[in-house]
């Protein structure tokens, strides 16, 4: 018997290019996007659609709710929702850039395309609602201000 300490040996897993090339994207889109409050991005682009969709809603609601109570502090609250604003898309990007590169994946820009594409029609439907309930709305009134 040696009274040697036994060594521990580790073992890095290779990470192909394309991998490589696929994991950096999913952090940037995630960054960029996420800080134009498109977070999810990343993570759509990394096959995971669903949660791309959670965090780009429940970002719009922190959004919402971070304008709402910055508007009612007169501004103090900023000081502590602009720094989760700036981290959040950090961390998020470096999640899915590590998911990628543990899956060994490429990246799917046909779904990323499909959620922007969907996102558009669905704020194009929105607006469009939103103009006609107006119009309808300015209709009623000047049907009712007539003698």
């Amino acid at each position: 018997m040696s009274d040697l300490p036994q060594q521990s040996v580790y073992y890095t897993k290779q990470i192909s290019p394309e991998t490589e090339g696929a994991s950096t994207t999913a952090l940037w889109l995630e960054i960029v996007f996420g800080l134009f409050s498109l977070l999810g991005i990343g993570h759509v682009y990394t096959g995971r659609i669903w949660l791309g969709i959670a965090l780009l809603i429940a970002w719009w609601v922190y959004d919402v709710i971070a304008i709402t109570l910055s508007l009612f502090t007169l501004g103090f609250a900023s000081c502590l929702f602009l720094p989760i604003y700036i981290a959040v898309p950090i961390i998020s990007g470096i999640q899915a850039r590590t998911y990628l590169r543990q899956t060994g994946g490429k990246g799917d820009w046909g779904s990323v395309g499909k959620v922007v594409g969907g996102g558009c029609l669905v704020m194009i439907l929105a607006i469009l609602i939103f103009v006609f309930a107006l119009g309808g709305l300015g209709w009623l009134v000047g049907q009712q201000s007539r003698p």
